[in-house]
């Protein structure tokens, strides 16, 4: 008969464990803990604790830029994520030190450290500088579209709010009428009959306030554009993913060791964030001692969605060789000659195909004596409906 090792599963193990020895030199988590500890000055944080005399004991801040750093190069962005990993994950245990911070504290950690963010920033560009990583003479300029914590049902003008409202106001007064007959109800009915209204209440009450704070949006056309009730400066932008309601981030990173110089979160298109994007890289690079002239006779490169005439213009009052296509350059190119419109001239867009109906009108019969039309089982079809309302005019079936 075959021979096993015992397993038992309430034996308890204890394992010698350096944490310090989990941070490999050469590592992406060893260069960030380097880097906090030795090269970033973190007296900025000192202003927000005041707990000198009186007080619990806080978790450095440096612990909490090590574990959100690496957290945010992994992808992991909640803060529910990252205390997971603070407390399995032997990385971010060594990063903290073992204290293992809760998501409440990472939070509002990040949330308030909108004001440090530019030091830091200009930190780590020094320490780039100071290790030769910068000067290089290509730039790119891009971006991506971030949806914010907000729903697209919360954007219009404010005609359209105050239409809103009012609707939602009724909503409010038959639930208040239906909570009324309700009283009589299971205490489960009752419940959710105060859900609703509490609710509608806080809608109506929300756009009554920013009915009241807020001003229009104007376009660059003078015309309102839409505005939003829960986030307004944001706003609708196409994206690859559809309309998202968010930002439109950038980055202009230097191609020499892909270092990013500027980053800034828009609400703005494309074509209109190439001059502020300049400007924030050269207010960076002057904290490096780097003159207005940087940019003089370097290269930078952007795709169509970046050309305008103000960013040409730009361009050439900076005196940079820059490379941005207009919206219609395939059309001028030989190469994209034999490529049909809806086509990039290296992968096809392939049209899905209809799928077809199981049931074509052919299919089915018409009895002029009963008036009534047969489906392919001969069976009648019935009509259901009342009334048929479309737009702003009811028919009579």
């Amino acid at each position: 008969m075959a021979k096993f090792k015992p397993c038992n599963e309430d034996q308890l193990v204890m394992l010698p464990i350096s944490l310090q020895d989990q941070l490999v030199p050469g590592t992406l988590e060893h260069t960030i803990s380097q880097l906090v500890e030795k090269h970033i000055d973190l007296s900025v944080f000192d202003g927000r604790y005041n707990n000198d005399d009186t007080g619990a004991t806080a978790i450095p801040p440096k612990i909490l830029l090590k574990v959100i750093l690496l957290a945010y190069a992994r992808g992991m962005i909640s803060s529910r994520q990252i205390e997971r990993a603070c407390q399995e994950n032997i990385l971010f245990i060594a990063l903290s030190y073992g204290y293992a911070p809760d998501h409440s504290t990472l939070a509002q950690f990040i949330a308030s450290m909108q004001s440090e963010v530019e030091t830091l920033f200009s930190n780590v560009l020094l320490v780039c500088e100071e290790l030769g990583l910068l000067d290089g003479t290509h730039f790119s300029l891009d971006g991506v579209k971030l949806s914010a914590h907000v729903s697209k049902e919360w954007s219009g003008t404010f005609d359209e709010f105050k239409h809103k409202r009012d609707k939602l106001q009724e909503k409010l007064q038959r639930v208040l009428a239906e909570h009324a007959l309700a009283d009589k109800q299971p205490e489960i009915v009752i419940e959710r009959q105060k859900k609703r209204e509490r609710r509608f209440q806080v809608q109506v009450e929300r756009l009554n306030q920013f009915l009241q704070e807020q001003e229009p949006k104007l376009g660059s056309d003078g015309k309102e554009i839409q505005s939003n009730g829960i986030d307004n400066e944001s706003v609708k932008m196409p994206s690859s993913h559809g309309v998202v309601q968010g930002y439109n981030a950038q980055a202009l990173v230097d191609s020499k060791h892909q270092v990013i110089l500027a980053a800034e979160a828009f609400a703005t298109h494309d074509h209109e964030n190439l001059a502020p994007m300049l400007e924030g890289a050269k207010k960076n690079l002057r904290t490096l001692g780097k003159d207005e002239t940087y940019f003089q006779g370097k290269q930078l490169t952007a795709d169509s969605n970046y050309h305008s005439f103000n960013s040409l213009t730009g361009c050439k009052d900076e005196k940079i060789d820059a490379y941005i296509p207009d919206i219609q350059f395939r059309k001028r190119d030989p190469r994209f000659a034999d490529q049909q419109r809806c086509q990039d001239g290296i992968h096809p867009r392939q049209r899905p195909v209809a799928k077809p109906s199981p049931f074509p009108a052919s299919d089915f019969s018409f009895d002029p004596i009963k008036q009534v039309y047969l489906c392919p089982h001969g069976k009648e079809l019935t009509c259901q409906a009342h009334n048929q309302t479309n737009r702003f005019r009811t028919y009579d079936v």
